[in-house]
């Protein structure tokens, strides 16, 4: 497991740091896209479990009684966890693929809740 961390951690800062290389050299706005995409992709890897929380808080904050509230918050937690699922895996994915122009990360981290 500490080989894959060791691994999955020089990637990440391979990524980070090596992004513009890969760029075009005709192209600035290709190098941006590179850099945009990891750092959306690594927002959106750390920050996916945030969702169950809001997803949960979201969910109970509906409820008028104290039942209403407690079925928001199995509701809410199971609508966190697949939202959480999507957001770590898309940002896996965008942090993977970083080197592959794209016109939009997967998650679009602005429309998240996050802020």
């Amino acid at each position: 497991m500490k080989k894959l961390m060791a691994v999955a951690l020089l990637l990440f800062v391979a990524a980070t740091f090596g992004a513009p290389v890969f760029a075009d050299s005709g192209s600035s706005s290709a190098g941006e896209e590179q850099v945009k995409n990891v750092q959306v992709g690594s927002r959106n890897a750390s920050t996916g479990w945030v969702e169950v929380l809001d997803s949960t808080h979201a969910e109970a904050a509906k409820g008028k009684g104290a039942g209403e509230q407690l079925t928001g918050v199995v509701a809410g937690g199971a609508i966190g966890v697949r939202k959480a699922i999507h957001r770590i895996g898309g940002g896996a994915i965008d942090l993977l693929t970083f080197w592959i122009p794209k016109k939009q990360p997967l998650v679009n981290p602005e429309k998240a809740r996050l802020e």
